[in-house]
């Protein structure tokens, strides 16, 4: 008997509903300063462009975590990942309810929450990596993403429920009190990381399936880009919408339909995945191609464009993430988080640049001319994608592998 099959506890799904509360409570301050946009600037006192570098900001922090946070992950397990990063986005929407009074303070806020994001999106990687069977990482890289959106689900649900009726300091109390069960629920079904000396074992069956670095820097060049062109829809969508003559109201249960719609793509899109080993980099691809083009759509600022836009864009361009993240741990399974945090980091970068870029352009020209530059990033993020795809299956040619070696790699070392 083997003794590192012994430590290598079996692998299941119950922890899947627990990663994507946990993933909706660190992610959802960034769509509430999002969604909220309009009534957190009325109270304060910004216009358009500070609050694209209110939402930027906690991206940025992110961006500059990402790589070490994803090896400190594989080093102390997802547990204390998700656990540390849970606290610390309670006590910060907190501290936006009752005590943020300033742009600079809502900055720094912002900030600190993009750190605990990311830490809590690694963990959920590391856990997916470690924890589900191979063949159902796919959905379970589709649900942990899926909570994105699902956070920007509760968010346009509590803009006209909570925000217009109590005040969107309430939206961030409430937000925080969803973050404290979450943390809970971590505490009580994620288990503790696997023994010393199983974890060693294993992970030496897996060293060398790593990944190059060129191709995850290239691919992390591609979530840059396709990251700030669908951030917008995150972040602008619904002042775009009520600039178009709709209701604020609304245009958070539009942007709340659009955000189901990404929903059940990424889950049908991850359904796909497990059904098809490898590399599906290709795929990603196109969904962000398709997205990219979709927001021309948005060019024309009526109701009816946006409406009309709405399910593409949302179901293909907002719905990549799950697939992109699943191509990269297969590609370097003995490494999720390092991996996925070179790849997270420009991921974060385009949330940090992209609102920045938006907002510039849409106070001081036009949200037409903003939905151009959105379309121009994702037609960028979509060609390197597709060459950090061909960085990948050359680099097995180099190895002396055939093309299939990366398309197989997930399958080796569990």
């Amino acid at each position: 008997m083997i003794p590192a099959q012994v430590e290598v506890p079996e692998r299941s799904l119950r922890g899947l509903p627990v990663m994507a509360a946990a993933i909706v409570a660190a992610i959802m301050p960034a769509f509430f300063l999002g969604s909220l946009s309009v009534e957190i600037r009325s109270e304060l006192g910004y216009g358009e462009s500070a609050a694209g570098l209110v939402f930027a900001s906690f991206f940025a922090a992110s961006a500059v975590v990402s790589s070490r946070m994803g090896r400190w992950v594989d080093s102390v397990g997802p547990r204390v990942g998700l656990s540390a990063a849970l606290a610390g986005t309670c006590l910060i929407e907190m501290a936006i309810a009752l005590g943020a009074r300033t742009l600079a303070a809502l900055v720094a806020l912002s900030a600190i929450a993009g750190i605990c994001n990311a830490t809590a999106q690694l963990g959920a990687n590391v856990y997916i990596a470690r924890n589900l069977p191979l063949q159902r990482q796919g959905i379970g890289f589709a649900v942990k993403q899926s909570a994105m959106p699902g956070a920007a689900l509760i968010a346009g649900l509590l803009l006209p429920s909570v925000a217009l009726t109590l005040g969107w300091r309430w939206v961030f109390a409430i937000g925080s009190a969803l973050g404290v069960a979450a943390l809970i629920a971590v505490r009580l079904r994620v288990e503790s990381e696997l023994k010393p000396a199983g974890n060693r074992a294993h992970r030496m069956q897996q060293d060398s399936q790593r990944a190059p670095r060129g191709a995850l820097v290239m691919l992390a060049v591609a979530a840059a880009f396709s990251t700030a062109a669908a951030i917008t829809l995150g972040g602008f969508f619904v002042e775009s919408t009520i600039n178009s003559g709709v209701s604020p109201a609304t245009a958070g249960y539009a942007f709340a339909l659009g955000s189901l719609i990404s929903i059940l793509v990424r889950l049908l899109v991850g359904g796909y995945a497990d059904r098809h080993s490898g590399n599906l980099l290709g795929v990603v691809a196109i969904m962000i191609l398709l997205g990219s083009c979709t927001s021309l759509i948005f060019v024309f600022q009526t109701p009816a464009a946006h409406f009309i836009g709405l399910p593409l864009a949302f179901g293909a361009g907002w719905a990549w993430p799950g697939l992109f993240n699943l191509s990269v741990v297969r590609a370097s399974p003995g490494f999720p988080g390092r991996a996925t945090g070179i790849t997270q980091t420009g991921v974060y970068v385009g949330g940090a640049v992209g609102p920045v870029l938006f907002g510039f352009t849409a106070e001081h020209w036009s949200y037409s001319a903003a939905w151009v530059l959105a379309a121009v990033l994702g037609v960028c993020a979509a060609g390197a994608v597709t060459l950090g795809r061909r960085l990948l299956v050359g680099s097995a040619s180099k190895a002396g592998n055939a093309p299939e070696a990366v398309d197989r790699a997930h399958e080796v070392g569990t």
